[in-house]
């Protein structure tokens, strides 16, 4: 009997000390690691899983104990490994929302083993460890029960370890009594507690951070069986008293600026702040040079990077972080405002054009049908993909040409009165290597001299040379399409605005801190999402760096207030970035900046750089954000806008 216990302890430890350092180790790498409670409530959970695990395994022989606890290391091993590798991607964290989209997943294969590091193998430590104790020490694994009242002692143990776990959470809110604290929306301010969070898994960075990977995962999965506790009418309700409440929006010195004058919006494929300069990329170079740039302009990145921008962009709405694709979940949604939309009723001709098919997002039906341009040209539509075996155009990820696309495009519109004309490039898609079909030869050359001949030159990695030579392709196309509305006339009359819908995550971020130190601070995880944002008018706006905290939610209520569109700003969760007041950029992980603060969620720590701010202020902004988010996402959910016109 005691042997059974001594035996069952050692199992017990093993499975524990397993679990614990494998939560460790992720909060090391790839989360903020410090001495805190959030450590001692991961321990408890931690521990009392662990109890779980040993309740079921004593149930079973000693053969098919070593077996389950092989399959399960193997299991456990592959959860942290994959929620690392999968947030160096997206810099979000895998859940089973979108289970869906694996089949999407198998095209980056191999660039998902590509992202492996030395450092990944760390994980393996405990699977090791398991593999050789099963096979050394196997009698140890003789653990199974010797009494039947046995199993509820265990049962027992587990419920008080995890209830114990359980009340390390807190139920508090944050407070203020303070009626002194300005642009506080307090009204229809709900708070929420980290009790909230746990229940709900609202932020999956604060969730991994406060409860650990499995809590997590346990919680992850718990959601997918959850029921609303209120009815859709009386979530409609809360809506509409939420919007009710919204600030309008205020005309300023900026307003109608370029009233009745034609739009061509360019979302540029991972177009990044070190990719322009004057030797490789010299029209877009002039143009920053001497137009308008936004040098705090921000792409946070979301699950579906491009298409998420995208989904901002388009609708000033954010997308849902809990869906596998917002652009597909919600392709059925009514929007109140929309860019295409907006410019419709102002008389446009409204177009959208992408070189690249319809494989991973449903882009033709999304501004077909939701977004509702007037007309929608993917590459297949444009005829780029004919020479091309499909089957090899996805999974080889051949990128095609966004001059090609320019030369096919322009002369669909250029001879119209009115226009907005949406672009989606693809030239500058990763992964960046020789095989890339806009790796051509002359371009590589090139960009290799510039890199070795840098004031600072450094040991740059393929990568990076290979990044910033594609991206020639979309300078030499915004060149031909520079050219032909001059030809044409159209030049006066006509605005660009060109924005990067991510930073270029195909390049390691230390090849990154290195070549721009300057807009991507070393260290910093939040800089590294400031992306190049340039407005080229023939008119109307100072040829100027414009120094307001804007991202790309932002970018319609700045496009209506700029063009006189008839937008309901009390709908749209972006803000107009020549509003009064201070802007500010949020992030995907609850994270914001802005001028004259900044919240950094990962390490729960806030900066002041104002003293006309306090760190209670910031606060409150917090929840006020997380807040909106949530209102946003039941916007989502219920089509609000929908069903208000029913």
């Amino acid at each position: 009997m005691q042997e059974s216990y001594k035996k069952s302890l050692i199992v017990y430890s093993l499975i524990f000390f397993s679990i614990l350092y494998l939560e460790v180790l992720f909060k090391v790498r790839v989360l903020a690691f410090d001495w805190n409670t959030d450590l001692i409530r991961v321990s408890l959970f931690s521990a009392s899983y662990s109890i779980l695990l040993l309740f079921m395994l004593k149930f079973f022989q000693q053969k098919t104990v070593k077996i389950a606890l092989s399959i399960g290391s193997i299991l456990i091993t592959f959860l942290y490994f994959n929620q690392e590798i999968y947030s160096s991607f997206v810099e979000g964290f895998y859940s089973f929302s979108v289970v869906g989209d694996v089949g999407h997943a198998f095209a980056f294969l191999e660039d998902y083993f590509k992202a492996i590091r030395i450092g990944d193998f760390l994980y393996l430590v405990p699977f090791s460890s398991m593999i050789y104790l099963t096979r050394k020490k196997p009698k140890l694994f003789d653990i199974s029960y010797s009494k039947t009242i046995h199993p509820l002692y265990f049962l027992l143990m587990f419920f008080v370890s995890f209830t114990i776990a359980r009340m390390t959470i807190s139920s508090d809110v944050i407070q203020s009594d303070s009626n002194e604290i300005p642009n506080i929306k307090t009204a229809s301010l709900m708070s929420y507690s980290d009790q909230d969070l746990y229940t709900y898994v609202f932020n999956a960075h604060e969730a991994l951070k406060k409860f650990g990977v499995l809590t997590y995962t346990q919680r992850d999965f718990a959601n997918l069986f959850y029921e609303d506790p209120l009815s859709q009418d009386a979530y409609e309700v809360l809506i509409k008293n939420y919007l009710s409440q919204q600030p309008s929006h205020l005309l300023n010195a900026y307003s109608n600026t370029f009233e009745d004058m034609n739009l061509i919006l360019i979302q540029a494929e991972s177009l990044d702040t070190y990719a322009i300069n004057e030797e490789l990329t010299p029209t877009l170079y002039d143009l920053k040079q001497n137009y308008a740039y936004f040098e705090n302009f921000y792409a946070p990145l979301y699950y579906r990077s491009t298409a998420d921008t995208e989904f901002m962009v388009q609708t000033s709405m954010f997308p849902n972080k809990n869906v596998s694709l917002s652009m597909e979940s919600y392709l059925d949604n009514t929007f109140t405002n929309t860019l295409p939309n907006l410019f419709r009723e102002k008389g446009y001709d409204t177009l959208s054009f992408h070189d690249y098919m319809d494989y991973f997002y449903p882009r033709g039906d999304f501004h077909r049908n939701t977004l509702d341009y007037d007309e929608y040209y993917g590459s297949v539509e444009l005829g780029m993909t004919e020479k091309f075996d499909p089957d090899k155009l996805i999974v080889n990820h051949h990128w095609l040409s966004d001059y090609e696309m320019m030369r096919l495009t322009i002369p669909m519109f250029i001879e119209k009165d009115h226009f907005f004309v949406n672009y989606i490039t693809v030239s500058g898609h990763f992964p960046y290597e020789q095989t890339h079909e806009m790796a051509k030869e002359e371009y590589v050359e090139a960009t290799r001299d510039y890199l070795d001949n840098l004031a600072e030159p450094f040991d740059y990695s393929d990568e990076l040379l290979y990044y910033m030579a594609v991206n020639m392709e979309f300078d030499k196309a915004l060149a031909y399409l520079l050219q032909q509305l001059q030809e044409a006339g159209k030049d006066d009359n006509t605005v660009i605005i060109i924005y990067g819908d991510h930073y270029a995550y195909g390049v390691d971020k230390e090849d990154i801190w290195k070549i721009d130190s300057t807009n991507k601070i070393p260290g910093d995880e939040l800089a590294i999402h400031n992306v190049p944002l340039l407005l080229v008018s023939p008119r109307g706006l100072q040829n100027d760096t414009y120094s307001q905290y804007i991202s790309t939610i932002d970018l319609m209520p700045t496009i209506a207030n700029l063009f006189g569109l008839n937008m309901d700003y009390k709908a749209a969760f972006g803000r107009d970035a020549f509003q009064d007041g201070t802007t500010v950029v949020r992030f995907a992980d609850g994270s914001f900046l802005s001028k004259h603060f900044r919240y950094d969620s990962l390490q729960e720590q806030i900066t002041l750089y104002d003293n006309q701010f306090t760190e209670e202020y910031v606060r409150m902004l917090q929840q006020e954000y997380l807040n909106e988010y949530l209102y946003n996402v039941l916007i989502l959910d219920y089509d609000y806008f929908g069903n208000e016109n029913k």
